[in-house]
């Protein structure tokens, strides 16, 4: 192998590496970022279901007006034959499927 050659495939092989490390070092930073936003964007959301089942301090619904999916965090859930609302501090979000609710009190 010429000299030519393995320095080629030396800078080949430090770019590749390069690449990799700069990679991984953003990948977390950027989840991160993604994360806390998503966590801003439902917080004081208000969700009305056609049905709900309030067995406090959990409350679940069914066909919901959620068209996320994921964690929820300070949100409000309604029910749309009766009007009842209940204030939960966590939950979870099936998009229009399902809606979680945690630590939740009536919010009328």
């Amino acid at each position: 192998m010429t000299t030519t050659q393995r320095l080629r495939r030396t800078g080949l092989r430090s770019l590749v590496t390069a690449a990799a490390a700069l990679f991984l070092a953003a990948a977390p930073a950027a989840g991160a970022a993604a994360a806390s936003h998503t966590t801003a964007m439902r917080a004081g959301e208000t969700i009305t279901c056609q049905e709900v089942d309030a067995d406090l301090p959990g409350v679940f619904g069914r066909e919901c007006t959620a068209r996320q999916w994921g964690p929820l965090s300070g949100f409000t859930l309604t029910d749309a034959a009766s009007g009842e609302s209940y204030r939960c501090e966590n939950g979870w979000v099936e998009g229009g499927l399902w809606v979680k609710g945690n630590d939740c009190v009536p919010a009328n």
